[in-house]
Formats: C-alpha cells, sequence, structure tokens
C-alpha cells in the first residue's frame, strides 16, 4: 500500500509499504477513505518537535471503513464507517475511566506523552494515517461510527482540530451572553469562534494580523453576535 513515511528532517516520501495487520485482540484494520495534515505534522516535517523515528507513517486525522477486528472489538463490524481519534486511549485505566485519554497508562506505557497516530517515539511511534490501511490500537473505544448524513469531509473535522478548538473554548468558561476574544484565527482559531458560538457566547472578537484568516472569521458571523 502506499503511504506518507518519514525519513529525516524535511525528508517525507509517498512510498509503497506493508499492509499492517491486527496484532492484538482489540486492534482494527481501518481502511483510510479521508486524511488530512495537522500543523503537528510540520512540526515533524521542520524538525522542531524531536524524536521522530525513522520509517514512521505521518497523520492523526483519518475517516475510514473497518476492514478487519481483533476478536475482543464487539461493538464495531466489518463494513461500519469511522472517524479515528487522534489521540489512543485503552478506555479501561484509571485514566481513561476519568474521561482524560490522552493520559492513558496502558497505550503508551514507555513514553512519556499522549499516545497518538504519526508522533515521536515518547508518543509511541504509532503508525500513522495518512496512509491506504491502517493498524487502530484499543478500536473499541476509540473508533466511532458515523451516519451516512455525515460526509468525509465533514467528518475529518472531528478527528483532531474540531474537538481541539471546542476544547479551547470550554476551558474559557464562557456563558451565554458573553464576550469573548480569540486571539489567532488560524484554522484551530475558527474553530474556537465556530465553538463559541455553540456555547452561547454574545460577542466574539477576532484577532489576527492576517486579512484573509479575519475575513474567514467574518463569514461565519450571525446579525451583530459577531465583530
Amino acid at each position: 500500500m502506499r503511504a506518507v513515511v518519514y525519513h529525516g528532517t524535511g525528508d517525507i516520501r509517498l512510498e509503497d509499504v506493508r499492509e499492517p495487520r491486527i496484532r492484538e485482540s482489540t486492534d482494527a484494520i481501518v481502511r483510510i477513505t479521508a486524511s488530512a495534515i495537522c500543523g503537528t505534522d510540520l512540526h515533524l516535517v521542520r524538525g522542531t518537535v524531536p524524536g521522530m523515528k525513522r520509517g514512521t507513517i505521518l497523520g492523526h486525522e483519518g475517516v475510514g471503513i473497518v476492514e478487519q477486528t481483533g476478536r475482543d472489538v464487539r461493538n464495531l463490524c466489518e463494513g461500519d464507517r469511522v472517524v479515528i481519534p487522534s489521540t489512543i486511549g485503552c478506555g479501561v485505566c484509571s485514566y481513561c475511566r476519568c474521561g482524560y485519554y490522552s493520559q492513558c497508562d496502558n497505550a503508551n506505557p514507555r513514553g512519556k506523552g499522549t499516545a497518538f497516530f504519526g508522533g515521536p517515539e515518547e508518543n509511541g511511534a504509532f503508525d500513522g494515517l495518512q496512509a491506504e490501511k491502517a493498524r487502530i490500537p484499543f478500536a473499541n473505544v476509540g473508533l466511532v461510527k458515523l451516519p451516512d448524513t455525515v460526509s468525509d469531509d465533514d467528518a475529518i473535522m472531528l478527528s483532531d482540530i474540531f474537538p481541539t478548538g471546542y476544547f479551547g473554548a470550554k476551558l474559557a468558561q464562557v456563558k451565554p451572553g458573553d464576550t469573548a476574544a480569540v486571539f489567532g484565527c488560524g484554522p484551530v482559531g475558527q474553530f474556537v469562534i465556530t465553538s463559541l458560538k455553540l456555547l452561547g457566547a454574545g460577542r466574539i472578537f477576532a484577532v489576527d494580523t492576517i486579512a484573509s484568516r479575519l475575513e474567514m472569521a467574518r463569514a461565519g458571523r450571525r446579525s451583530d453576535r459577531f465583530q
């Protein structure tokens, strides 16, 4: 199969690699139908995040079709269409049971950080999702089924970037009618703005030095709720 593979700083190649296989009973193999490039990927490519292992498949945002499941994955079937969350969690450790999947004890036991696809060695060096197929650990916990009414282009946003923006908005503890300011209106900032609207913010100020970003923010305003 074809995949985007890391070979060193600035050395990223589209090449043929072996297809993934089931290793654990909680694994699934997913045929990727949509993937995306995150700003985190660019940090890895530029070398501003150290510890990348040569040969790692990049990418942590994906949508696909389940092709195979391990014997302990009972909530998914072959042919299910799913979105793949970027963070990997086991679902049974104390952190996962409290909803802190990024702090999972079991997904990355020898590492020092959150387990996620296509990342450095300390994050598990899991092969990523910019490939024709991917092995998904703890698939019974992470994969989320998608209805036919949600397109791949919409679903891919749920893999990482929209939840990131929504989490940032939630941290601001915005209540209906509150005024909020968003500093930086790149892709994540745009989703913060959208999330603030969902949370009922009465007025949102977008702050950026790039005119096209501000124009995109303005395009999403409703009445006088956004300035």
